[in-house]
């Protein structure tokens, strides 16, 4: 053992620096898994442990229906006596404008109306230091965020009218308690409940979302909430606790911690690669060390252990430097974007995820450099005595026979790294899937790669000698141009693929193209407010407007039985069975509708309720063609009988329903329009249209779907950053790999370099050589990427988000041309040292 000690130490000090690159591959996959998990566990942790600060109460009660006498009963004897403090609030996206003539800006917002104590945990947060008091909103008062001065043109103390109130902003709204940064149709505003309702945002067909809001003893929660859940499950009523959603934050960011930490992992296995490459390289340059020692005495056995210690030990030292980059990386994350976190969050790292790291970064350096280290078995004495460079394992005419020791290291091998994914993935399936799919990939870019290189092969007999000679560095003995093309392949289609994805998202977003979409959604229209819509929207768009009378419906039994939240169908089927439906009738398909199954009913009027579903709606709980669903109108229930089943095209569909009654029955219901329509879009006009209709009826509501683009595209710009983010480290792990291949070969470089120059070469020549050789490598990876990127934009395009794909050369030309260069310029810098070498010291050493 102190032979092998010795031996390990004595040969890493002098190796150290050819190995430097070694460690750095899986520094950056073992700093990518303990920043990610550090970072999520972090965030789960401020998140769940202020689970009722993020709620604002114990319990909270919700329902998108008015609450009735019985209702709030049921309530009040079950709850009154656990209840230390009870609010109501409500909310709704609604119009805002300014209360000023001259301004003719508008803008939809989601406006909170809430009442004394709430919230009961946590605290609305206020710019300058103001302190949130209810006394702010008295009085007509408003609070917003501050897109909505920077939008409307306003400051504190200016005036806005919402509904049929002014109301006068006092103060910047920065954090909620409960905002989760989800979705939302527009910026915040809060004002009291009394002004809400005083508004006029309440009547009928408002999609008001009303909340009572609980504070009880820790030991009465579940108590309290399985009896109303119990007794309130046929109201159309969800009853939820802090502690459920601290369950359910904890289910969603454990799953995101295992998802990140598995792209953490294809890092970690890049640098694995990068690892086995560099020690197949090292342990073909240590061949005559290797003989030096077994003519000593030395055993294959013993050597093996040195090497094997000696890379150990590289991989501590790479996974040690992995978690000094994590932890620059939670620095840099507090610095950059402390205002877009909470405020309590740590930037530390977790111990646990610390120790994971250092177990990766040593696991896999041992899985993949074991299998080259097993070609010491095949390194004997006499290469003392030969002059050849040839392979030490044997020849094409020798005998081969199956190396089971070698078969069943690799077994094992697969085995660990299989155990690694369930780790990571913390689920056997996922890890099973993950692996399959790398080794699949793997495979594809190898070959693809072997393809691509045998067609550059081909160019030898070109005329020009500098492009000659850089082909055949390709296949220079002991290279890794295999492994380099396809690690810096993998990383450029990452980056390509996700570029091309956004070029064709942002596509079908541009309304400027997409003529046939409306830009903009008119909502709670009134039956008597129809005629003087329709007149607005002529005036500003020239258009002939069509408005669709709605009906909103919840369905309480299919095929005769009720819905039961508590029965497993339900649970299964729970989005859409609980899902309020928004019911419409006409007599013929829209020409983007077809029909899969039944028959559609004549253009006529029925007594008789017919229903036509959307195909989604198939299957739940066993309906079909023939059955029979019972909708929950207002109170009244209608049953309804499925005569077909349409397919809808919902990309290039103005308007559509899942649920569409045959004429003759929802006329009698109290109906609120919609329209759909394509508004200005260019300002001011834009603006103008949207504060005359709220000034003419301050209840109809705007979904302006040019912001909600916007919206979308900051958020689509944010993933494809950190995917694109990903895609660097992977990137850059390639390149790491390409430099630890030029200083694991440089020797050879630098006596290829002498005898070239010693024929009379200059180093301008000798440059080219290089420079075409790295560019080379770096055309053939940009092109993997490129045609990878292609058919993985292609698939997620079509099947995945369900719209037209279409080719963006540019996109993938940029991809290859960069991935081209950048290549080039790091090999020449790497390989700067092989120009300056005087050619007669080195042929002397030979």
């Amino acid at each position: 053992m102190q032979f092998i000690l010795k031996m390990a130490r004595r040969d890493l000090r002098s190796a150290w620096r050819r190995l430097l690159f070694f460690f750095i591959c899986i520094a950056i996959g073992v700093g990518a898994i303990v920043a990610l998990r550090s970072i999520i566990r972090n965030f789960n942790h401020v998140m769940t442990s202020d689970a009722r600060a993020i709620l604002g109460a114990d319990i909270r009660i919700s329902s998108n229906r008015p609450w009735t006498p019985n209702i709030l009963a049921v309530i009040d004897r079950i709850a009154k006596p656990f209840v230390k403090e009870r609010a109501e609030s409500v909310e709704s996206d609604t119009m805002m404008r300014p209360a000023e003539e001259s301004n003719q800006r508008a803008l939809l917002v989601e406006l909170e109306g809430i009442e004394p104590p709430y919230p009961f945990y946590g605290q609305f947060t206020l710019a300058h230091g103001q302190i949130f008091q209810h006394e702010l909103i008295a009085n007509n008062g408003v609070l917003v965020g501050n897109s909505v001065l920077e939008r409307l043109h306003l400051k504190t103390g200016d005036k806005v009218k919402i509904g049929t109130e002014v109301f006068t902003i006092r103060g910047i709204l920065e954090r909620e308690p409960g905002a989760s940064g989800g979705f939302r149709f527009g910026p915040k505003a809060l004002i009291s409940k009394i002004a809400f309702e005083r508004a006029q945002l309440t009547g009928f067909g408002s999609r008001s979302r009303r909340r009572i809001s609980l504070r009880v003893e820790e030991e009465n929660v579940e108590k309290v909430s399985e009896q109303l859940r119990t007794e309130l499950k046929t109201s159309f009523v969800s009853v939820r606790t802090y502690r459920q959603s601290q369950e359910r934050m904890d289910e969603q960011f454990t799953r995101a911690e295992n998802f990140l930490s598995l792209t953490g992992f294809i890092i970690l296995i890049l640098g694995g690669i990068g690892v086995s490459s560099v020690t197949r390289v090292f342990i073909e340059e240590k061949r005559k060390s290797i003989a030096v020692l077994k003519c000593l005495g030395g055993t294959g056995r013993k050597i093996f252990s040195v090497y094997l210690l000696q890379i150990s030990l590289l991989g501590l030292t790479g996974s040690l430097v992995g978690i000094v980059l994590a932890k620059i990386t939670l620095y840099l994350l507090g610095a950059h974007y402390e205002s877009v976190l909470p405020p309590n969050m740590s930037y530390s790292l977790q111990w646990h995820a610390v120790i994971q790291g250092m177990g990766f970064g040593l696991l896999v350096t041992m899985l993949f450099s074991v299998l080259p280290l097993l070609r010491i078995r095949h390194i004997k004495p006499n290469v003392l005595l030969r002059e050849e460079t040839e392979s030490t394992l044997p020849g094409p005419r020798t005998k081969r026979r199956i190396d089971v020791l070698r078969w069943s290291v690799a077994t094992a091998v697969l085995g660990g790294l299989l155990l690694l994914s369930v780790w990571q993935a913390g689920s056997l399936r996922v890890g099973i899937f993950f692996l399959s799919g790398l080794v699949v990939t793997a495979l594809v870019l190898h070959f693809t790669a072997r393809l691509l290189m045998r067609l550059v092969r081909r160019f030898k007999r070109i005329a020009s000698f500098e492009t000659r000679h850089a082909i055949s560095s390709l296949y220079r003995p002991g290279n890794q141009t295999h492994v380099i093309v396809m690690a810096v392949g993998l990383g450029s289609f990452f980056i390509i693929a996700t570029q091309a994805m956004q070029s064709n998202l942002l596509r079908e977003m541009d309304f400027q193209k997409r003529t046939n979409l409306p830009n903009m959604y008119l909502i709670d229209i009134q039956s008597d407010q129809k005629e003087g819509v329709e007149k607005i929207i002529r005036n500003a768009t020239n258009q002939k407007p069509l408005l669709l009378p709605t009906v909103r419906a919840r369905i309480s039994a299919i095929n005769g039985k009720n819905i039961d939240p508590e029965s497993e169908a339900y649970k299964k089927d729970r989005g859409r069975l609980g899902f309020e439906y928004t019911l419409t009738y006409r007599g013929k398909l829209d020409e983007t509708e077809s029909i899969l199954s039944g028959k559609f009913w004549e253009n006529t009027a029925s007594p008789k309720p017919e229903v036509s579903i959307e195909e989604s709606l198939k299957g739940m709980m066993g309906l079909d063609v023939g059955g029979n669903i019972t909708f929950d109108i207002l109170g009244r229930k209608i049953n309804a009988k499925v005569t077909s089943i349409r397919r809808v095209d919902w990309k290039n569909a103005r308007t559509g329903f899942y649920v569409l009654f045959r004429p003759g029955v929802l006329e009698a219901a109290p109906n609120v329009y919609v329209a759909a329509l394509d508004a200005p879009l260019t300002e001011p006009a834009r603006s103008q249209f949207q504060s005359k209709l709220v000034d003419a009826y301050p209840n109809v509501t705007a979904i302006d779907v040019v912001d909600i683009v916007r919206g979308i595209q900051k958020i689509l710009n944010t993933i494809t950053l950190g995917i694109s983010f990903i895609g660097s480290f992977v990137f850059l792990s390639g390149v790491l790999i390409l430099i630890g291949s030029i200083a694991m070969t440089k020797f050879q470089r630098i006596y290829e370099a002498a005898i070239l120059k010693t024929l009379g070469a200059t180093r301008k020549i000798v440059l080219s050589i290089l420079m075409l050789e790295y560019a080379l490598l770096g055309l053939v990876s940009g092109l993997i990427g490129s045609v990878a990127a292609i058919g993985l934009s292609y698939a997620i395009t079509e099947h995945v988000f369900e719209i037209d794909w279409e080719l963006t050369p540019l996109v993938y030309l940029l991809g290859v041309l960069v991935t081209s260069a950048l290549v080039t310029l790091v090999g020449a810098l790497s390989s700067l040292g092989v120009l300056n070498r005087k050619p007669l010291g080195i042929l002397r050493t030979q």
